[in-house]
C-alpha cells in the first residue's frame, strides 16, 4: 500500500468538539441562507462509528436556490474537491476548529445527493452490521492514502444502495 496512513478514532472521542462545532456552524450557516436545513452527515453522526475526526455537514436548499447559494457559500468557504461538483453538489470546507476539519456539501432538496449524504448517515444509524462494514473498509484502507480511502468507501456505498 501506499500513500499517508488516515488516523482512525472512534466517534465517541470527539462528540463533545463536534458537537460544540457543528452548533456553532450551524448558526452560522442559518445566518448565510435562512430556510436551508442543515444536517449532521458523515461518521461524526453516526454513534459508535470509526472517524478520521472531521466534521460534514449537509446543507439542503429549494432546487432553484441552488446556484445562488453556491456563490453565497464560495464568497466565504473555500471550495473544495471541483471535480466532483455537478448540477447538484457543491462542497466546501471551514476553517479548522477547536482540531476539528470542517466540510459542508450544498445539495438541493430531493436530489439523489441529498439522499447519498443524509440516507447513508440513516442507514449507519440504524443498521449496526453496516456500521461495522464500513468501519472494516475504513480500517482495511487507511494505509492506502486518501483516494485509495475514499474509493473503498464509496464502492462500499454504492453496493449497498
Amino acid at each position: 500500500m501506499s500513500g499517508e496512513s488516515i488516523p482512525l478514532i472512534r466517534e465517541e472521542e470527539i462528540r463533545g468538539r463536534v458537537a460544540r462545532v457543528f452548533a456553532r456552524r450551524r448558526g452560522e450557516l442559518e445566518g448565510m441562507l435562512p430556510g436551508a436545513r442543515i444536517e449532521h452527515v458523515g461518521s461524526t453522526a453516526v454513534p459508535g462509528s470509526l472517524t478520521k475526526g472531521d466534521l460534514d455537514i449537509c446543507m439542503i436548499v429549494a432546487g432553484p436556490e441552488f446556484e445562488r447559494a453556491s456563490g453565497v457559500l464560495a464568497d466565504r468557504f473555500e471550495i473544495h474537491q471541483p471535480e466532483n461538483w455537478s448540477a447538484t453538489l457543491a462542497s466546501f470546507t471551514a476553517p479548522n476548529e477547536d482540531g476539528i476539519d470542517v466540510g459542508i456539501q450544498l445539495v438541493p432538496a430531493g436530489s439523489a445527493d441529498e439522499r447519498h449524504f443524509v440516507g447513508w448517515r440513516d442507514r449507519l444509524r440504524a443498521d449496526p452490521e453496516l456500521r461495522t462494514r464500513y468501519d472494516e473498509v475504513k480500517r482495511r484502507h487507511q494505509d492506502g492514502g486518501m483516494d485509495a480511502y475514499r474509493a473503498a468507501k464509496e464502492q462500499l456505498i454504492r453496493a449497498s444502495d
